[in-house]
């Protein structure tokens, strides 16, 4: 009986507490670089994207140099560096694509799914030296997804970078 009433009392005492509200943000608690890797401590979801005329903040998913922390091979900002640039990351319904190239190519994206299933491939044909689109998510599930970037210049040779992706 002294449980019941116990329970009930903790029932009644914080039935009246409101629930907060919970925003996406990201915080990087702690975190750098050394010679082959980037780590981060703390990371938690964001989707908002701050521009200037002179910066691009895309605040989320840390993507390193290097592929120590994965078993990806070709990951795209150590093949592109800055020359592509794909976030919100993580994302609800949006990922927006920007690739800056020193000389004209041919470009090929493909986005592929936790299976290795290629579920969608947009062939930029050629380009001169920027390109952006609109990758919509909204009707995948949430999950991981990964976007593969070929590009291959008039002259040199065809490069391939792997993003990671993760859909809320």
């Amino acid at each position: 009986m002294t449980r019941l009433l116990y329970f009930f009392s903790l029932l009644f005492t914080y039935s009246s507490l409101n629930s907060q509200s919970i925003t996406p943000n990201t915080l990087n608690n702690g975190g750098g670089s050394a010679a082959n890797m980037d780590w981060s401590m703390g990371e938690s979801v964001s989707i908002a994207n701050f521009s200037t005329p002179n910066y691009f903040l895309n605040t989320g998913v840390l993507q390193p140099f290097t592929s120590v922390v994965t078993a990806i091979n070709e990951y795209g900002p150590a093949v592109y560096g800055n020359q592509i640039t794909i976030g919100p990351n993580p994302t609800t319904n949006l990922v927006h694509f920007k690739g800056n190239f020193t000389q004209a190519g041919k470009l090929l994206i493909q986005v592929i799914d936790a299976k290795s299933s290629v579920i969608l491939t947009l062939d930029a044909g050629t380009i001169i030296s920027s390109y952006e689109k609109d990758i919509f998510m909204d009707s995948y599930p949430s999950g991981i997804f990964y976007i593969k970037v070929f590009f291959k210049p008039a002259n040199g040779l065809a490069k391939t970078g792997i993003y990671k992706i993760i859909k809320l």
